[in-house]
């Protein structure tokens, strides 16, 4: 992100909570927000997310516009795939089991019960 945005982000997103927090590796508030809210995202995630931000930084240079930093929760919504994309699946409701056929399997399954049990009469 300090990359894609420069100043802009490490201005917004400190890495660390001070100079001190900086020697002693003691990460800053932001960060830890960041790094528990994304901590799920596959790589592909993360390389949407990553993609869409920089086609929007092009697009926003492109109008002679300048673009910002998201924070977490936008950045998760640039990450997952769009209802209705190839790469979101909505999974149809199961359906019930018809209680004929479960009867019919059950009736099937004590009639082969049965004769097993004849062979060892």
């Amino acid at each position: 992100m300090a990359q894609l945005y420069g100043h802009k982000w490490t201005s917004q997103y400190a890495l660390y909570d001070s100079e001190q927090g900086e020697r002693n590796g003691a990460y800053g508030e932001d960060f830890m927000l960041w790094a528990r809210k994304t901590r799920s995202l596959s790589d592909k995630d993360w390389a949407r997310g990553m993609e869409t931000l920089e086609h929007r930084n092009i697009e926003a240079a492109r109008n002679g516009e300048t673009s910002w930093p998201p924070n977490y929760a936008e950045f998760l919504g640039l990450c997952l795939p769009a209802p209705g994309s190839a790469a979101h699946k909505e999974f149809e409701p199961l359906a019930l089991p018809d209680k004929g056929v479960q009867e019919r399997a059950r009736q099937c399954g004590e009639g082969e019960l049965a004769k097993m049990r004849g062979l060892f009469q």
